[in-house]
């Protein structure tokens, strides 16, 4: 199994993914409000554009569960930055102050 820190960046990597899936599909939806022809391929665009944002969004949120302290079970290990973008994670426990072992596997706690 991989490792918190892997989690972690998976899941970082994911979400920005996703927020740069969901940007680009908006500015082409105002694009679209001003174009005279060129609907369907617009939307076709805009289609799969918020698919892999979903699809992304739905692997992130699958990489959340492995994210926690192994002692206390706290989540709060995990900073959230700008639209909740995973920022940094803790090598301490915030709740019970146990050290985290971020590069072993979490099968192994």
């Amino acid at each position: 199994m991989k490792s918190r820190r892997e989690y972690f960046e998976s899941r970082k990597m994911l979400m920005i993914g996703s927020r740069v899936c969901y940007g680009i599909s908006i500015m082409l939806l105002m694009f679209c409000m001003v174009m005279t022809s060129g609907f369907a391929t617009v939307a076709v665009i805009i289609a799969l554009l918020m698919l892999g944002g979903i699809m992304c969004s739905l692997y992130a949120g699958r990489q959340k569960e492995f994210l926690f302290c192994p002692k206390c079970g706290s989540k709060n290990i995990v900073k959230k930055g700008f639209l909740g973008v995973p920022s940094s994670i803790a090598e301490e426990c915030p709740d019970c102050h146990a050290k985290l072992e971020l590069n072993k596997p979490v099968n192994k706690d």
